[in-house]
């Protein structure tokens, strides 16, 4: 199968080297940056050491995804509209966008393009971060993984993900992408890590590593009551189990989206001693997308979402802005209507949407 990777961080190195191993033909697309010599990546997994070499490097993004069957794009989702910008138009009818995770991405994609099938999942499929130029280290891949499609039912929906289960043999199917979108746990872990130590992170650096020092047990309370503010939240909007709740994750159960030992393996690994600073991936994306979007939804719905307000409003005074009316909220999507995003993220969009 061809599958095109867009992107240069982390998610997407990793990627390259997941699905070539998987035994793909795979084509590498950054926007500009160079690339390592060749494209050649150096891994390292839990368990093995090697190197791949995709099919197709190239800074050409027409070229990498023409007739590709499958394109997955690991980009923040606060990269996701400039993206779909230049993306969008270049798309064959019937091709397949998979967002890792998503952000509730989809909607922004079939908005653009109802005749292409957007996925999206609920974590990234690895945990795992580029070590130096041309290496990168995957001490974690994903066990369950959960994915949404806008349309989540029809034809496009059921090849979309033939084709995404060919490449992640994990995959979990969900009912539509908005399923995907209220299943990630970026919105849920993260949040509380910044809020609760923004002392840390602005004054010892890469020095404090967020998930080993930041992750008390007084944290971790905030986090499982966000978690279950978004599994309410869920349940409101008529999703099903699983829900897959985050304490999963922590108590190393086999139902979690990654293996029973996936927290300790990270530790392990020592990558996460890092700097965080306000302009991360865990604040743009997790917080001001994120989590904006699911106490945004709460509200619609009549959930009460009190710790997802807290931090909001915490964050907001720390960053200088109105987080819930500037962020991923239902009004940047386009409808306020509940039924509508439903209807829509459940059958698709019927026409194009400026």
């Amino acid at each position: 199968m061809i599958v095109t990777v867009l992107g240069g961080g982390n998610g997407s190195h990793a990627a390259v080297v997941d699905l070539s191993l998987g035994g793909h033909d795979v084509r590498w697309w950054r926007r500009s940056a160079p690339f390592p010599d060749g494209g050649r990546l150096r891994y390292r997994t839990h368990d093995d050491a090697g190197e791949v070499t995709p099919t197709l490097v190239t800074h050409d993004l027409g070229a990498a995804i023409k007739g590709s069957d499958l394109i997955v794009a690991p980009v923040p989702a606060t990269a996701q509209p400039e993206l779909l910008d230049a993306l969008t138009p270049l798309l064959a009818p019937g091709q397949a966008v998979a967002f890792t995770p998503g952000t509730f991405g989809t909607w922004l994609g079939a908005k653009r393009r109802p005749d292409v099938a957007f996925l999206e999942t609920g974590t990234l499929p690895y945990l795992t971060r580029v070590t130096a130029p041309g290496e990168v280290s995957i001490p974690v891949i994903s066990g369950n993984l959960p994915v949404g499609s806008i349309p989540g039912t029809g034809a496009l929906a059921d090849d979309a993900h033939a084709r995404f289960a060919a490449a992640y043999p994990m995959a979990v199917r969900l009912t539509d992408g908005l399923d995907a979108a209220l299943s990630n746990w970026g919105p849920v872990i993260h949040p509380p890590l910044i809020a609760h130590n923004l002392g840390a992170i602005e004054t010892i650096a890469e020095r404090f590593d967020i998930h080993a020092d930041g992750a008390s047990p007084s944290v971790l309370a905030t986090t499982r009551a966000l978690d279950a503010e978004r599994v309410a939240l869920r349940r409101a909007l008529g999703f099903g189990e699983p829900h897959w709740p985050l304490a999963d994750y922590y108590a190393g159960r086999d139902t979690s989206m990654y293996p029973p030992d996936a927290k300790a393996r990270l530790l392990a690994s020592g990558l996460w001693r890092e700097s965080v600073t306000l302009q991360h991936r865990y604040v743009g994306e997790d917080i001001r997308c994120g989590l904006v979007l699911n106490v945004a939804l709460a509200r619609l719905a009549g959930v009460e979402a009190p710790v997802g307000s807290a931090i909001l409003t915490l964050m907001g005074t720390a960053l200088g802005e109105d987080l819930l009316a500037e962020g991923r909220n239902p009004r940047s999507l386009g409808t306020e209507d509940l039924d509508e995003l439903r209807r829509n993220a459940r059958e698709g969009m019927t026409m194009l949407a400026a």
